[in-house]
Formats: C-alpha cells, structure tokens, sequence
C-alpha cells in the first residue's frame, strides 16, 4: 500500500488480533485450544485476561484505536499463536491459516489495519514458503519469538528465520512468548520478569553473533522497550572488551550495534525506563506500541510516549521505514 493511502496519525506497531478459526493451536502433546469462561477467553487453564470481541473483533479494535487516537495499527497473531512447540506439519499449516485470516479480517480496513504474519520456524523449508507465500500477499513483516526451544534468534540454528526476512525484504517483529523458567512459578513472574528477559538474550545473540555485520539490511523491531536489553548494554559492552569468546563474532561493542540497527517500541512501562531506552536507542528507530488488548498493554501509548517527548510525526516515520514503507 502507498504510503498516502494510510491513515494519517499515530502507527502502533504492536498489537494483537486472532482469528476465531485458529483458536485450536497445534502443540507438541497435541492441541491447545483458546475456551470461553464466563466471558473471558482462557489458553488451557490460564486466563490470558482478554474477551473474544477484543482478540478476534475488527469493529472493536477501530472503536479502541479512536479512543486513543491511533490512526494504524500493525496487527500480529498474539504468541501462543507461534506454535512453536507443534511438528514442523502442523506448524506449517497453522500458520497459512492464521497468515490467511489475519489479511482476510484487515482487508476491509487497509488504510488503519496492516497485517503481519507468523511463521513455522521450527522448520527451514516450510519457514521459506510461508515467506513466500506472505510476499505474494502483499504482507510487510512477521511476527517471531525470541527464544525456540534451546536457540535463540541471533544462533546458527535459527538463520533461516532471519535470513529468509533478509532476502525477501519483511519487517520483524520480536515478541516474548512468556516460557516457564525455574523460580517464576508465582506472581506473573514468567510475563514480568520473564519476557523482558526473553527479548534481551535475543538481542544479545545478535549483537554478539555478528547478525547484523552479516545482514544489515535487516529490519528488527523488539517489543516492550527492548526488554531489559538497555539496562544491560554496558555489561555485555564489557564482556565484549574482556572476553575474546564474547567478542569472537562482531567487531564492534554490542551497544554500538544496538544503537545503529535495532528498533524497538516505546512500550517501557515507565518514563524512566523510557528515558533508557532513547538514551541507549537511535532516536529514528523508536516507535509506538501498546501490546493491545492484553492486561500488560500501555492503555494510553499516544500519552506515554508525549511524556518522553517523543514526536507523532518522528515516530509513524520510523514505523513506516521499519515497515519498509518509507
């Protein structure tokens, strides 16, 4: 779509949307299935504290996007929906569904709503033809994890994920899929400390594996303020100087290479984790995100980012260079 075509305002690039047909979500025991309880939606036994209208209702998506003032939203299915667990069959099947369903629901609405897809990445063949088959449907980037099974984004065993978004020129969206860990059994701890965490030692297997020395063309934007990777840039910088194995890949310190490469959402969840992020971020790759409709969502980014000063009109730019819409 020409960029004119867009509505003009505020571009969120983080938000979710799922359609009703792919609620049975294939996994390694099986399937998982999203139910209905009492008017909220439940993945297995967890409340995921979101109804079906807010998840799956274009109508209700527009009505909450005016009442805050977001022109487009970039919509991706929510992480669950990564599958990532599923055999690569499976996977790959799940994934043309929902990549199906996602243009269906936004074809009505291309000048607010703009798609992005999922991918099997468990698999090379099948991660090459989804690609394939999103950039014949005009789709502009996918939505990843970080974190698949034992490797991280940025190893040897995931390159044909990043690789394949490199050569066929889509947008990547990094997004945590909250995995159980040791100690994180109580209080949200998997989402609270969990995700932030998951989202930095992506970054980190970039930065240090040479990612980006390799492929620069690519366009990686990380959720929720970059996770924790700010706060962190200055230590993996001082492995990077000590330790011949930490700078073994990359010739530059990892937060020179943030700086310059990386995008990330302004979704910080606090002015001063926000005046980190713009303080360690280039200020033309920092956008808006609200993680909509999920119970850790900015209910108010448009706000949020005023209070770090940022700009409406530098921030859809950096949203629509990340798009490649620029």
């Amino acid at each position: 779509m020409p960029i004119h075509e867009l509505a003009p305002g505020h571009i969120d690039i983080h938000a979710h949307l799922l359609p009703e047909d792919c609620y049975e979500i294939p996994a390694a025991e099986g399937t998982r299935a999203l139910t209905e309880r009492g008017g909220e939606l439940y993945f297995g036994e967890f409340p995921i504290a979101v109804t079906r209208d807010q998840i799956s209702g274009v109508p209700r998506i527009l009505a909450d996007m005016d009442a805050e003032d977001i022109a487009v939203r970039v919509v991706s299915a929510p992480p669950y929906a990564f599958a990532v667990t599923a055999g690569p069959e499976a996977a790959a099947d799940y994934a043309r569904r929902v990549n199906e369903g996602l243009v269906r629901m936004c074809g009505d609405h291309p000048d607010r709503l703009i798609p992005i897809g999922v991918l099997p990445v468990q698999d090379g063949a099948a991660t090459a033809a989804e690609v394939a088959r999103l950039v014949a449907d005009g789709v502009r980037g996918v939505a990843v994890p970080p974190v698949v099974g034992p490797a991280t984004l940025g190893d040897p065993e995931l390159s044909h994920v990043l690789d394949g978004c490199a050569d066929a020129g889509l947008a990547i969206l990094v997004h945590p899929t909250q995995q159980p860990r040791p100690g994180f059994n109580d209080h949200y701890l998997q989402n609270l400390i969990g995700n932030p965490v998951e989202s930095a030692t992506a970054i980190a297997s970039i930065l240090l594996g040479g990612t980006f020395d390799r492929r620069p063309e690519l366009r990686i934007a990380f959720v929720h303020g970059a996770g924790v990777a700010p706060a962190l840039l200055g230590r993996w910088d001082h492995g990077w100087r000590m330790r011949a194995d930490v700078a073994a890949h990359t010739s530059r310190p990892p937060s020179a290479t943030f700086r310059e490469y990386v995008y990330a959402d302004a979704l910080a969840h606090s002015v001063e984790a926000g005046e980190l992020l713009c303080k360690t971020i280039d200020p033309q790759r920092i956008t808006l995100g609200s993680d909509y409709p999920f119970d850790m969502a900015d209910r108010h980014p448009v706000q949020s980012s005023l209070a770090l000063g940022l700009e409406q009109d530098a921030l859809r730019h950096n949203a629509l260079r990340w798009l490649g819409l620029d």
